[in-house]
């Protein structure tokens, strides 16, 4: 069900990219105009990142993970069917803003205030939908803890437990630890459009910067949030297809508990040139440099786990498996970059970002999951 409804929602979100590029194939207006564009675009991230990497990687282990820890079944089948369902929820409410008067929600998929408090309706639409998303992931994440840190089959230790176990359990950690400032977030700029608050309102006092700080304080995990099951899934797929363990076991499982520590201290690195206080960003820059140390350790093992491997067919499987680590490579390096302050400056709100973000999260986690 969740793979079903989640590849749905990549199909429209796909349809949307491919409206943005056919609108962006000529300089001018060819198909929508500038307000409609905008909607579309901030559409097409929200789908893409909402209803189906985070959802996806819920399904997957879903279905694998208590095979591979000899579970019967999650801990709360009714709390994964509540999660579930909350699912086509935020779609609809997704979708549905296109229909609302003053059109869709415009404002990107980051929704920063105060472009979102003084946005048609169609962006409490996206308050609301990010609030069924993020309930949905956090009720999944609490299964995911429970099943596995209580339901593992006799003699099944941590560290016998197979990767994939490893970067699901990291994962839920993450999304139940962050998923909730994205909430405070979104309320708090539902409340500014309709109760009239002033959390973001300069004039009124408010602080304009710390919904950015709140924002990403949430969604830098939930980039690893992304991609983590991803690793699992890859280091599945190599180590089978290899026909040998995955080279350094211990550290990889150590390595996906570093990235869940690091990610809560590396969220200002979005918002280099946002009007923060600039003595915040070398500490930053060097925790983001820092947190590339255990994603390269990966990157070392899975390499190390092909090396003398047996490989005997190249399956569509490992073709996806190999394909992940040099276009993960690329979006991991260029991240590398835009750690640096000096770099990041120059080229923060440029194609260097998009392309940043889509080596990582296409090139990255959409190919684990073909694989």
């Amino acid at each position: 069900q969740y793979i079903v409804t989640t590849f749905f929602f990549f199909f429209i979100g796909g349809l949307l990219a491919m409206l943005i590029r056919a609108e962006l194939a000529q300089p001018g207006t060819q198909i929508v105009d500038a307000a409609s564009y905008n909607s579309i675009f901030s559409a097409h991230a929200t789908i893409m990142i909402f209803l189906f990497v985070i959802p996806v990687f819920a399904g997957i282990a879903n279905y694998v993970l208590p095979l591979m820890i000899g579970a019967p079944d999650m801990a709360f089948p009714r709390l994964n069917a509540l999660s579930f369902w909350m699912l086509p929820m935020a779609g609809i409410l997704f979708i549905g803003s296109f229909l609302a008067p003053g059109g869709a929600f415009d404002a990107g998929w980051t929704g920063y205030a105060p472009l979102s408090t003084g946005a048609p309706l169609g962006q409490s639409f996206f308050n609301l939908g990010v609030q069924f998303a993020g309930a949905s992931s956090i009720a999944t994440a609490l299964n995911f803890l429970v099943t596995i840190i209580t339901m593992r089959a006799p003699g099944m230790t941590f560290w016998r437990m197979p990767l994939l176990v490893w970067a699901n359990l990291s994962t839920s950690l993450l999304v139940v630890a962050a998923t909730p400032f994205i909430a405070g977030a979104q309320f708090m700029v539902l409340f500014d459009r309709i109760l009239h608050t002033n959390f973001f309102d300069f004039a009124a006092g408010g602080d304009v910067i710390s919904y950015q700080h709140i924002f990403w304080f949430y969604s830098h995990p939930a980039v690893y949030i992304m991609i983590l099951p991803g690793f699992g899934i890859i280091s599945e797929v190599i180590s089978t297809h290899s026909r040998k363990p995955i080279f350094g076991y211990r550290l990889m499982s150590l390595s996906l508990i570093a990235i869940i520590v690091l990610s809560y201290s590396v969220w200002a690195h979005h918002m280099f040139v946002a009007g923060m206080f600039s003595w915040l960003r070398v500490p930053m820059m060097l925790t983001t440099l820092l947190i590339a140390v255990p994603t390269g350790i990966k990157i070392f093992s899975w390499l190390g786990t092909l090396y003398f491997g047996k490989i005997h067919t190249y399956s569509t499987s490992m073709l996806f498996a190999l394909a992940f680590i040099v276009t993960f490579t690329i979006g991991g390096i260029s991240g590398v970059m835009l750690g640096m302050v000096p770099i990041d400056i120059h080229v923060t709100d440029t194609y260097f970002i998009v392309a940043h973000i889509h080596y990582v999260l296409f090139g990255g986690s959409v190919f684990t999951i073909f694989a």
